[in-house]
């Protein structure tokens, strides 16, 4: 099998709002441009392979687009390497629906680099329609009642609080529809899709070296993978409400007939754990009581049975889990922190409007889709503090 890469010639560039439906005037282009950071700009391709397709056809498949970005001047000793959810791409990171900076902006002037991926099969990283794999959408109903205007539904005790998404987040709303024409369909196969993210993404940490991984959501899981593939590349993790609890999904349909997923606990795909499994060997889990939940918080977590296998590759680096307010994942990412404690991970569980803590106690009304809320840039500054303790540069 061959492997490729693609390169293209870096430009000066500003980051461009995204279009607000109807189309903003010429003045708010020009009055949002003036708070966009300036950066040179380069993509390529890491990953992928060469696979016959058929009879004298050949093509190229799972592959990874990254998008590049460097601000006028790096002050930050390593890149962040930013990793969307599920339905989305990297214009998450780019611009907020309403046309204001998102969180590359901010990062951007900050002295970060950074890096924007597509995941394989997601965007601009292409599928390969003969792989026999399936896509799946998010509908409207499902992008509204979790992500944009969960307060009107109620479906989880926290939902209530959600009060930063700007606009109504419901079809007809400006912002809401611009948000809803950026997603896209996305690989159903858990398996299929952390596979190759963990392929593209050791890929692209090998080409440009150690950094820090942000992800979301569904992207939450990638850090686990490519990390347990290239630790020594891996300075931090910042995982904002990454997929989730172990073993299992709740609050919604479970995924399999007897509600369990996630064999590895936290991923689909095998980590390597110490002690090594043996052939045919998976963990073995316990329903135990979380002695830290909240009223509104997951009372039972699965985790490992004692004595539990250690992420071996996973523990000497830093992971910060970050959950808003308003989200479901408020009811059960307590769950997976436990998780990666049991495994011998050292991980900060941070929650946004928690009182007994300062940095994120004024921090309210957050949902899901927190980056591109009202206030995303003050969530953006903690992170950024964050992570310069993580790496050691403060």
């Amino acid at each position: 099998m061959h492997h490729l890469s693609f390169h293209f010639v870096s430009s000066l560039i500003c980051l461009a709002p995204w279009n607000v439906l109807p189309a903003p005037t010429y003045q708010y282009h020009r009055e949002l441009q003036a708070n966009e950071a300036f950066a040179s700009r380069d993509y390529f391709y890491v990953g992928g392979e060469y696979v016959t397709t058929s009879t004298n056809n050949t093509s190229f498949v799972n592959q990874m687009y990254v998008e590049h970005l460097v601000p006028s001047r790096i002050e930050q000793p390593y890149p962040i390497v930013f990793i969307h959810g599920q339905s989305m791409t990297g214009t998450n990171w780019l611009n907020k629906p309403d046309g204001s900076p998102g969180w590359a902006t901010y990062f951007l002037s900050h002295g970060y680099e950074i890096y924007i991926l597509d995941q394989p099969a997601r965007g601009r990283s292409a599928w390969n329609p003969s792989g026999n794999t399936t896509l799946a959408t998010y509908t409207v109903e499902r992008t509204m009642q979790r992500f944009t205007a969960t307060e009107r539904y109620n479906l989880w005790p926290q939902a209530a609080f959600h009060t930063q998404w700007p606009g109504n987040g419901s079809i007809g709303d400006p912002i809401f529809d611009a948000f809803y024409a950026s997603t896209v369909q996305f690989q159903s196969d858990t398996v299929v899709q952390e596979t190759n993210t963990q392929k593209a993404g050791a890929a692209l940490l090998n080409r440009i070296g150690p950094a820090v991984l942000l992800s979301h959501s569904q992207g939450g899981l990638m850090p686990w993978v490519i990390a347990d593939k290239v630790p020594e590349l891996v300075k931090a993790i910042v995982a904002i409400e990454p997929t989730g609890p172990p073993f299992q999904d709740v609050l919604f349909p479970p995924t399999t007939p007897e509600g369990f997923t996630r064999n590895y606990g936290i991923t689909d795909i095998p980590l390597q754990y110490e002690p090594d499994f043996e052939i045919g060997e998976l963990l073995e889990k316990i329903l135990i009581t979380n002695q830290e939940a909240r009223d509104d918080e997951l009372k039972e977590c699965w985790l490992q049975r004692e004595p539990a296998r250690q992420l071996k590759n996973l523990k000497g680096i830093k992971v910060l889990v970050e959950s808003a307010e308003a989200s479901f994942h408020r009811v059960y990412d307590g769950c997976t922190v436990e998780y990666l404690k049991q495994a011998g991970v050292e991980v900060q569980w941070m929650k946004l409007g928690d009182e007994t803590d300062p940095r994120v106690a004024k921090i309210h009304g957050n949902g899901h889709m927190q980056f591109m809320e009202k206030n995303s840039d003050i969530i953006a500054g903690v992170l950024d503090e964050w992570i310069r303790e993580a790496v050691g540069e403060n």
